[in-house]
């Protein structure tokens, strides 16, 4: 059933967010509900309002075709994961679209990517042939901090059992390791010029932190911040990291202040 998006929403600066396919969909469910206290936010799931733990990564025109659905001449952008390597794509091709752009656990690709250790390499390339609850919880050591499954395995389950609650494609995660392997934006990151953040968890095993800090450093006038205690699954890893996501979109407010969502029958609820 479509919804409309509801009237109040309207009023609110739109923002996209783009995750992946797995566990990390799941995972952003938690800055997405700091984010909805201000914002409207829109995720690929039914076209419209992002709802956790069935996000899914479109094409950079698809993301377009969210922001039009829901009347949203320009919208902060927000990636985490494989997510931010679409949010790179929008940033870098469309940028009047962009009112700014946070890269959480990410990479640049090409010359600048930093390969995790072999034994993740290996886990990374097998996952896919998994049964599919199976591989959410066989990639725990991977995605979190030591800490976070180690002492709070609570939150864990909490995103397990969300990403359960949508469809796991097993087609889906081999397409997006394939894009992920070709993403190549090294050379093209100098033409990001919209305000950007770059989040990236000190023990992040899949993206190893100097992904963060090369991604960071290729970007003009890019802030890189460390998370100390945060793996690649950071979002609930370290809690005070969602408010820094907040705080960061609050400080860059879209630049055309004729922006603000259009009415239109063709966005959705998810």
């Amino acid at each position: 059933m479509c919804l409309g998006v509801p009237d109040e929403a309207r009023t609110r600066p739109a923002v996209l967010i783009l995750t992946g396919v797995g566990l990390t969909a799941a995972v952003a469910r938690r800055p997405i509900a700091e984010l909805q206290k201000r914002f409207l936010v829109l995720g690929p799931a039914g076209g419209g309002q992002a709802e956790a733990g069935n996000i899914g990564v479109p094409t950079a025109e698809d993301a377009l075709a969210l922001l039009e659905a829901a009347g949203a001449e320009e919208a902060h952008v927000v990636g985490l994961s494989f997510g931010a390597t679409v949010a790179q794509e929008i940033a870098i091709r469309y940028p009047n679209r962009v009112s700014s752009l946070i890269l959480g656990s990410s990479t640049a690709g090409g010359e600048l990517y930093a390969p995790p250790e072999r034994a993740v390499r290996d886990f990374v390339r097998r996952l896919g042939e998994l049964p599919a609850e199976e591989g959410l919880w066989a990639s725990v050591p991977y995605l979190y901090a030591p800490a976070t499954w180690r002492r709070h395995a609570p939150l864990v389950g909490e995103d397990i059992a969300r990403r359960m609650t949508g469809p796991l494609d097993p087609r889906a995660y081999s397409r997006q390791r394939a894009i992920a392997r070709a993403h190549d934006a090294a050379v093209r990151l100098r033409e990001i010029t919209v305000p950007t953040l770059v989040l990236h968890g000190e023990q992040d095993r899949i993206l190893p932190l100097d992904n963060g800090r090369r991604l960071a450093a290729a970007i003009h006038g890019a802030q890189f911040m460390s998370l100390p205690g945060g793996g690649h699954a950071f979002p609930t890893d370290v809690s005070e990291a969602n408010q820094t996501l907040v705080s960061f979109l609050l400080a860059h407010p879209r630049r055309r202040q004729d922006s603000a969502p259009r009415r239109t029958r063709r966005a959705t609820r998810a």
